[in-house]
């Protein structure tokens, strides 16, 4: 079984239709979840996730996604050590810092980002990228 970070643009493209790459994020998800891979997500995007989509829809729709992620996924823990490492990290945004000690503490197999800039020392995907991998690797044309 594979194991993937889903950094949160990821998550907010999946539950946002109106984001350009809402239909990549649906398809990697359906994928993820067919090919019984670890989909693990950092409880900071939990909250990040809440307060957009509280801005962008409404509580209760923001509370839904929010419960569908704590359901479906493997919520990593933001603790003090991992505050630590983020803080003490080379990554230039602290959020980052926080999604790439989630990644390390749980050793996930890549980061899930369409941040090109982030996570530069860790191993990283793109939501299209994996999902072209998963398509060459099943034999499927898309």
């Amino acid at each position: 079984m594979r194991k993937f970070l889903l950094d949160t643009n990821v998550l907010l493209d999946f539950f946002e239709a109106s984001r350009p790459e809402h239909r990549t994020a649906v398809d990697l998800m359906t994928a993820l979840f067919g090919r019984g891979a670890e989909i693990c997500v950092a409880a900071t995007s939990l909250k990040d996730i809440y307060y957009l989509l509280t801005r962008h829809a409404n509580e209760a729709a923001a509370r839904r996604c929010v419960n569908t992620l704590i359901r479906t996924t493997t919520v990593l823990a933001v603790d003090a050590l991992i505050c630590q490492d983020a803080a003490a990290d080379a990554e230039p945004d602290f959020e980052d810092g926080i999604i790439l000690a989630c990644a390390a503490r749980a050793d996930v197999d890549a980061i899930v980002t369409r941040d090109q800039a982030a996570f530069a020392q860790a191993t990283k995907t793109t939501p299209a990228a994996l999902l072209a991998r998963f398509v060459c690797d099943s034999g499927e044309d898309k």
